[in-house]
Order: C-alpha cells, then sequence, then structure tokens
C-alpha cells in the first residue's frame, strides 16, 4: 500500500510539472474572444511567417498528391491568414 502511495505521489508531481511546464505555450496559443465569446486558437501569431508557412505547406501538399480534404484545409488557412492580414491593415487605417 505505502508503494502504490509512493508511486500516485510521485506520477501526480511528475504529470503537474509537465502541464506548469506547458502552460505558458498554452496562454500564448489560445486567445478568448469576448465579442464572439469563443476561444480563438491564433492569439498571438506572426501573420507574415505563418501566411508563408500555410503556402509552403499547400504547395508540399499539392506536390505530393495529398487528399483534396487537406488541400482544401490549407487553401481555407491560407484565405483566413489573407483575410486577417487585410482585416488588420484596414483597422490600423482607421485608426489613422
Amino acid at each position: 500500500m505505502r508503494s502504490k502511495t509512493k508511486t500516485l505521489l510521485l506520477g501526480s508531481l511528475i504529470a503537474g510539472s509537465l502541464a506548469t511546464s506547458a502552460l505558458p505555450v498554452m496562454a500564448d496559443f489560445w486567445h478568448w474572444h469576448e465579442s464572439e465569446h469563443r476561444w480563438e486558437r491564433r492569439a498571438e501569431r506572426s501573420e507574415d511567417s505563418d501566411l508563408a508557412e500555410a503556402r509552403r505547406q499547400l504547395a508540399y501538399d499539392r506536390e505530393h498528391h495529398a487528399i483534396r480534404r487537406k488541400i482544401a484545409e490549407g487553401e481555407a488557412r491560407l484565405r483566413d491568414i489573407e483575410r486577417d492580414l487585410k482585416n488588420e491593415i484596414r483597422e490600423h487605417h482607421d485608426r489613422d
């Protein structure tokens, strides 16, 4: 019984330390949209580097004959990033 308790406590300690080390990453990755009452996955991203990475991934998928669903997801991601960039530029011009 004593070894089971030690194992449980040690496992809890390890799991807690792993979860604690992952929290800062998750805090940057997830963002709560107050106006839409939902979590947004792209909280803090570099739009330009994401756009370049999305284009590279889509080109790779097309070259390697990925399934249509994967290519459609890549195209949707690309459109989403481009739309976000346009909205960001529009908001910046509206402030000026």
